[in-house]
């Protein structure tokens, strides 16, 4: 949902996110279709809402660089976005052992990268070695390969994964842990030359990096050798326009081919007759959405007791903010799994906005008034006061801290609010240097909640980067990997969530919606299980967006009937 900054979830399918989500546009690769030679050309015009701190392709931690990659590399497999069932990229077949233990892939022969050199079993191998090399800045990634045995050649064309057990991600980790690098053009001899790597993209993708304009944009150019059927842009364009008023003004006025908006603007832009009329309007739901929350780092001592976070929880009104601020649109969230995720124990209800439950907790934790001046103090004296980071340039965010400064005011709790660029926060959040934030996690079509909850995870700038501690926890999140049985596995994971529940590490916020408007010159759109595709769309020569005249408006703009309000 706009609003809210975002980090990539590296679950290997799925991304970061929740950004202006920008990331809900991005799904699985269609086949793009056999363009004319009208169709053919031009340049489709995004837009980003926070610039990325790196474009490095494995030690990236943003949606914003992720959706570039995914303009420029590719890996093995990729989900159909409609079935949602696992098909060649890379590879054009796999075989998979009886025991499930060794993945073998079949790379299509014809697949080369951007510079023309053929892509071939070594630079699979390199790709892993890379991820898993411990001095790479990748630890989200190699998570996920923990239980990897190895990656072995089998010819130029054909690799091998094998694993040390059964893991019911197997299939998806193996084909798609990482774009698949060049080895002659990544190789390095020291993991720090890797990591500073800041906007070296050559992949075997549709197109081409051109050039990083710091504060303007990234801009993108077809692979004139590209070995699968081209889309049919010539340019990709992803300008930064960091306000979103400017941003909608920018598409409005044609600078801007699609736009995700605010839940604010939605309503605000449909209520125009001219601009409904004029753009296509999308709304849809996708595990992609991901969720937002707000994270208490558990391991600083104001928020090292549970009883505390849980209050937390208790004064944060999230129905009431999601139907005032966010117009309804989204649903109130009790874990970390898509809502619509068999994965989710829907017994588990939210915990309420009671003030009183929060003050008898903390009474509980040690904090109450104990000197009349309003504030709360612990049995040392010391006031209970915090600062909470955000990321700024979103107006929905600033309202919305603003609001839970005053109901923790009202508590007696003292918050401080710091606004910063996002750059800065992913530095901060890095380091831990936080109290509390609000962020979002994108999603998957089904999650392993290892690399963002498992103990293991804290460490080495990892994931778990809210400190959460449980034994329990993990040894549940270990079971359900090697659990392939699924109505078994998310039995383990409804009792994971429950500890979730009780201990609030995070305040699950919602999982928000994608909201989407799509200029009048792109055609071709249309909606999957997992989104819309920009592959699929063209515009033909470069026009510029010229709203309808009086009288003469485009089809109905589509709107999911199960999000229509």
């Amino acid at each position: 949902m706009p609003g809210t900054a975002c980090l990539l979830n590296r679950s290997p399918a799925a991304a970061v996110l929740l950004g202006l989500l920008f990331a809900a546009a991005r799904v699985a690769a269609t086949e793009p279709p056999a363009f004319t030679a009208d169709q053919m050309g031009g340049t489709l015009r995004h837009n980003f809402n926070a610039e990325p701190q790196t474009l490095n392709p494995l030690t990236s931690k943003d949606v914003y660089a992720t959706i570039v990659h995914d303009h420029v590399f590719e890996t093995l497999i990729e989900r159909d976005p409609d079935t949602l069932e696992w098909r060649g990229l890379l590879a054009d077949r796999w075989d998979i052992s009886p025991d499930g233990l060794a993945i073998t892939f079949h790379l299509d022969p014809r697949a080369a990268f951007a510079d023309g050199h053929a892509l071939t079993a070594k630079d699979v191998l390199f790709t892993f070695e890379t991820v898993r090399n411990p001095g790479i800045d990748c630890r989200a990634a190699a998570s996920y390969l923990e239980d990897c045995e190895s990656c072995e050649i089998v010819d130029e064309r054909t690799v091998r994964f094998l694993w040390k057990k059964p893991y019911f991600q197997s299939l998806e980790v193996s084909g798609t842990f990482a774009p698949i690098l060049p080895q002659h053009i990544y190789r390095f001899k020291n993991p720090r030359e890797f990591n500073d790597l800041n906007n070296r993209l050559v992949g075997s993708g549709p197109y081409r990096f051109v050039e990083w304009k710091t504060g303007q944009h990234i801009l993108l150019v077809r692979n004139e050798v590209y070995w699968r059927r081209p889309p049919a842009f010539d340019r990709i364009l992803f300008r930064f326009i960091l306000e979103e008023q400017a941003a909608v003004q920018a598409f409005l006025s044609g600078d801007l081919d699609d736009l995700a908006v605010s839940p604010e603007w939605w309503v605000k832009l449909q209520s125009r007759p001219l601009v409904r009329s004029t753009f296509q309007f999308w709304r849809y739901m996708s595990p992609g959405n991901g969720y937002r929350y707000i994270a208490w780092n558990n391991a600083r001592p104001l928020f090292a007791d549970a009883r505390v976070r849980r209050a937390m929880t208790h004064l944060i009104w999230r129905e009431q903010i999601l139907k005032t601020m966010a117009h309804g649109i989204g649903v109130v969230t009790t874990g970390p799994f898509w809502p619509r995720s068999p994965q989710v124990d829907a017994a588990i209800p939210p915990w309420p906005f009671d003030r009183r439950e929060a003050a008898r907790l903390l009474a509980e934790a040690g904090w109450i008034d104990r000197n009349g001046d309003g504030w709360l103090e612990n049995p040392k004296g010391e006031r209970f006061a915090f600062e909470f980071t955000a990321v700024s340039g979103d107006q929905m965010t600033r309202d919305l801290v603003r609001v839970l400064r005053e109901e923790f005011r009202r508590m007696g709790i003292d918050m401080s609010i710091r606004m910063v660029e996002w750059s800065v926060f992913v530095t901060r959040l890095d380091n831990r240097d936080y109290d509390a934030i609000m962020l979002g996690w994108t999603g998957s079509v089904e999650s392993d909640p290892y690399q963002i909850w498992h103990s293991s995870q804290i460490a080495d700038r990892g994931s778990n980067h809210v400190g959460f501690r449980s034994a329990e926890a993990d040894r549940l999140i270990e079971e359900a990997r090697i659990t392939l049985d699924p109505v078994r596995r998310n039995d383990l994971y409804h009792r994971f969530q429950r500890i979730l529940h009780e201990e609030q590490p995070y305040t699950f916020l919602w999982a928000g919606e994608s909201l989407r408007l799509v200029s009048p010159r792109i055609q071709g759109v249309r909606l999957h299980t997992l989104g819309l595709d920009w592959r699929e769309w063209w515009a033909g020569p470069d026009q510029p967006a010229r709203p309808a005249p009086p009288g003469r408006s485009p089809a109905p703009p589509w709107r999911s009937p199960e999000a229509a309000p």
